[in-house]
């Protein structure tokens, strides 16, 4: 048997806060085989657009939860997976 890898699609909701800035949010959608680079570089159109002919700075995205815990994602982890993953946890 051969599984072909399925690709599908959901929207995350993003926040971004620069230094001394208000927090702005966008709802994306991100597909299920995109990295966490791939995201990044998405969302600093969205947010930044100004800064995409600039140098990039180290832009991260990281998960946190209620209970006040954070990490970091790893460049080659899928953003929608660990997210759809949460449930495990029980986590929002």
């Amino acid at each position: 048997l051969v599984f072909q890898s399925l690709e599908f699609q959901g929207v995350m909701r993003f926040y971004f806060q620069d230094i001394g800035q208000k927090v702005a949010t966008k709802c994306v959608r991100v597909s299920s085989i995109q990295s966490t680079k791939e995201v990044i570089d998405i969302l600093i159109e969205k947010f930044r657009p100004d800064m995409r002919m600039l140098t990039v700075p180290d832009y991260a995205l990281y998960e946190i939860h209620e209970n006040g815990d954070d990490r970091r994602l790893g460049p080659d982890e899928k953003p929608l997976l660990v997210q759809l993953n949460w449930h495990r946890d029980d986590r929002e």
